[in-house]
């Protein structure tokens, strides 16, 4: 018995059935790109080195960047490759040094601990600005109008971008519009100074408890018309501290005044204080305590 199609019957047969020849085609590829991922997949597999997970929970897992790393994940895996330094990492000081350390097999390094540090007292009560800005509550907005608010163009704006961004909640803005560093908190990050226009922080080893708190090169008529609580560069702080280095002749003073505004060699102070004692505007402090205001 022989079976005959019209064209239509035959026409209506394709649009059901699609060509055989077709799907087994696309098969065919879809078999093909499988078995080239498969192969791929092995011949490119990297083993997973077993010291990536140990580092990286040991590791304070705030992702803050100061390592210079893409986060803690980024910088234990430089660290089990052996292509950064183990102390890199603020947040976890010594401990986490000596337990990556410990993991790694190596000698723990030595580290500096650093706190962010304000250079300035200028807040609302003692500066004066030049017209009222009123614009997005932010010191790189701000900064962008004028170059501040303020006469001064040294100081503080005042709008808390630096407490904006610390991970750690280890700055808070006082009465005055002043950021405070917590140093029970602070981890030396780095982030407010990055945050900061005018570059009012900066980190400081926590071991120095001399501090100065301006960050104005004016002279002192030009800066009285802003602030009252600046530096005048009368140079009594380099008097007391060539004082004290007298009978020290590799030293002379760990102090100067540089473009009308006191600088500390941090390589030759001995944190003695005496600058501090003598500075008629209080732009030297000397705190030995935990607080940075």
């Amino acid at each position: 018995m022989v079976l005959s199609f019209c064209p239509e019957e035959v026409y209506m047969f394709d649009q059901i059935f699609p060509s055989v020849s077709s799907i087994a085609s696309i098969t065919a590829i879809g078999a093909v790109f499988g078995l080239i991922l498969s192969i791929a997949k092995i011949k490119l597999h990297v083993e997973k080195d077993p010291r990536f997970d140990k580092v990286l929970e040991v590791l304070p897992n705030a992702n803050c960047g100061a390592c210079g790393q893409p986060g803690c994940a980024g910088y234990a895996t430089k660290i089990v490759q052996g292509e950064v330094a183990i102390n890199l990492c603020p947040a976890g000081g010594v401990d986490v040094v000596r337990k990556i350390a410990e993991i790694m097999g190596i000698e723990a390094e030595s580290v500096h601990p650093v706190k962010a540090r304000i250079h300035c007292q200028g807040g609302s009560d003692v500066t004066k600005t030049r017209f009222l800005y009123d614009g997005p509550v932010t010191c790189m907005a701000a900064q962008q109008v004028m170059g501040g608010s303020k006469v001064c163009q040294y100081g503080c704006l005042g709008m808390g971008d630096c407490a904006a961004v610390c991970p750690f909640d280890a700055i808070h803005m006082n009465e005055n519009n002043l950021p405070v560093v917590d140093w029970d908190k602070c981890t030396g990050c780095g982030k407010c100074v990055s945050a900061c226009p005018r570059s009012i922080i900066s980190l400081v080893g926590e071991t120095f408890d001399v501090h100065v708190i301006c960050r104005n090169k004016e002279k002192a008529p030009a800066m009285k018309k802003g602030c009252s609580v600046g530096c005048i560069a009368c140079n009594r702080c380099v008097k007391a501290c060539k004082e004290v280095f007298q009978e020290n002749p590799e030293i002379e003073t760990a102090i100067e005044v540089v473009n009308f505004l006191a600088v500390i060699d941090y390589t030759k102070c001995i944190n003695c204080g005496k600058c501090a004692e003598v500075c008629p505007q209080k732009v030297i402090e000397f705190l030995s305590r935990k607080t940075s205001a």
